[in-house]
């Protein structure tokens, strides 16, 4: 057995769905990517060129000669109580810097089995340093969809994890995944603002995920059409991935996600609009980690464009409570809330 083999076979002992081998040379062709987008939407090159560094691991690991691809399911989870379709699945499940989570152990397990071997590991555990989905994709564990996300026989619902390491390893499977019908945009069609407005292209500007999560707040959803289009929608996204079909029937829901049951028992838009600032800084904030301890205000906002979105009777006292919170942005939208929805505010 080869010291590659040696490392999947070990990778797949410890859960992982996944995994393959890539000279670190191999992400190179994700600038292209970046190239095709920015051509066809020159609005998001601000953010796409932040991503370039994506592109060459070295100038996060200068001694990287391999990238160590890992994929650990997350479809396996229940989403507690009413998060689902409120909390898109990603974060709910998310083991990135959680070491209560199953996936997180089993990644650290992972880097000491490689270490023991002799080559050197790096790895960053929260916004990474390649383009992970590309990376997966190159090393043949799947394919990337129209929506843009990675996908293996089981569905899209996956953490994909990479490890760099000084040593010339390459393990490339065959993927055995179907690609994307040709005359299929289910998820193009579904895509709540259009972000999604052709295969392998999104506008970040208009992503209901980024807007509610670590794009929260760059735009002002009081009085702004896009609000009506995030609907339920409070932290993340799952439309364009539950409409699709390959994704038909791969949730099983038969396992407990660390923590999650207590946030969910304080997490209808009612708690979140009325949240106190422990609970925020010390549950919230550390499990959706995209928004930072100074950021309850957007939770609040996103909360209560919810509210406005599938009114009920029983919001309309939190709503009112809303103007006399702390964050201006949150009296704001508590006050275009009351407009909208005829909310006496006497």
């Amino acid at each position: 057995m080869t010291r590659a083999e040696e490392i999947q076979e070990k990778a797949l002992s410890l859960g992982f769905a996944k995994c393959g081998i890539i000279r670190a040379g191999a992400v190179a062709g994700y600038e292209e990517r970046l190239d095709e987008r920015i051509r066809k939407i020159p609005e998001s090159a601000s953010m796409y060129n932040s991503f370039r560094r994506y592109a060459d691991a070295r100038q996060a690991f200068p001694w990287v000669k391999s990238l160590v691809v890992v994929v650990w399911e997350y479809r396996k989870y229940k989403s507690p109580g009413n998060l689902r379709g409120r909390i898109g699945l990603s974060y709910q499940f998310d083991s990135r810097i959680n070491p209560a989570a199953e996936g997180f152990r089993r990644r650290n397990e992972l880097a000491a089995f490689i270490e023991g071997m002799g080559p050197m590991v790096g790895r960053e555990e929260r916004f990474g340093f390649t383009a992970v989905r590309y990376a997966a994709a190159a090393a043949g564990l799947g394919v990337i969809r129209n929506n843009n996300f990675f996908c293996t026989e089981n569905g899209s619902w996956n953490n994909i994890f990479v490890f760099a390491i000084d040593e010339e390893l390459e393990l490339i499977e065959t993927p055995r995944t179907k690609k994307c019908p040709d005359d299929c945009n289910r998820c193009i069609k579904a895509c709540p603002t259009g972000s999604l407005n052709e295969p392998f292209t999104m506008d970040p500007r208009k992503c209901v995920s980024f807007l509610t999560s670590r794009g929260g707040g760059i735009v002002n959803l009081a009085g702004n059409p896009v609000g009506k289009l995030l609907g339920d929608w409070i932290y993340g996204c799952d439309v364009c991935q539950d409409v699709c079909p390959f994704n038909k029937g791969r949730l099983t829901n038969e396992m407990d996600f660390p923590g999650l049951d207590r946030i969910a028992a304080k997490f209808s838009p009612e708690q979140i609009v009325d949240m106190n600032e422990d609970f925020y800084k010390n549950e919230i904030s550390r499990k959706f980690w995209y928004l930072d301890e100074s950021k309850s205000w957007v939770w609040k906002v996103n909360a209560l464009n919810a509210m406005i979105n599938t009114f009920e009777p029983k919001y309309g006292p939190c709503i009112r409570n809303c103007l006399r919170d702390p964050g201006e942005r949150v009296r704001e939208m508590a006050a275009w809330a009351c407009e909208t929805l005829g909310i006496r505010t006497e």
